[in-house]
């Protein structure tokens, strides 16, 4: 008796490490192909990772419209992204009867000329019917009136860090 409740231990501890591992895989996964669409402008992948409470309160054709608006601004501007990297996935948590977690991630830009780097984060929510992550910019859950609009009560106890923007020389 002693030894089965040991086993029975041993393989839902694995099993548990290996469903975690396996979740941070694929926020890996979804991060990466949302900073890919980010840098290629593929507003088709960009809205797949939407988190769905967004998509359903503005609709593609709006988020779209809201896209195509900001590019278009960037090009105005002369502000193209050069690079964006994901740096790691910080923690992953199950709250609310869901997964959550917090991909850090560095964007090199260049403003007219002048480099910039700012290291921000997503805010990710597990599909688990679709195996997919959907995000949000983490920023946008603590001071966008709008986003908190969309998630109101939002209480999490991953630690979500402030944007910074480093200017290069």
């Amino acid at each position: 008796m002693k030894n089965s409740f040991f086993i029975f231990l041993f393989i839902s501890g694995s099993v548990f490490c290996q469903n975690i591992s396996t979740l941070k895989e694929f926020a890996l996964r979804d991060a990466k192909a949302t900073s890919k669409a980010s840098i290629d402008r593929n507003l088709s992948t960009i809205l797949k990772y939407t988190h769905p409470k967004v998509y359903k309160a503005y609709g593609e054709k709006e988020l779209m419209a809201t896209m195509d608006e900001i590019f278009r601004t960037m090009d105005a501007q002369k502000i193209k992204i050069l690079s964006s990297e994901i740096d790691e996935i910080t923690e992953l948590k199950k709250e609310k009867k869901e997964y959550r977690c917090l991909v850090k991630n560095t964007i090199k830009m260049d403003f007219n000329g002048r480099l910039i780097t700012l290291k921000s984060s997503l805010f990710g929510f597990y599909n688990r019917k679709k195996t997919q992550w959907y995000f949000v910019e983490s920023n946008k859950l603590l001071d966008d009136p709008k986003t908190k609009k969309l998630f109101p009560n939002f209480k999490t106890d991953i630690e979500i860090p402030l944007d910074e923007h480093i200017a290069e020389n």
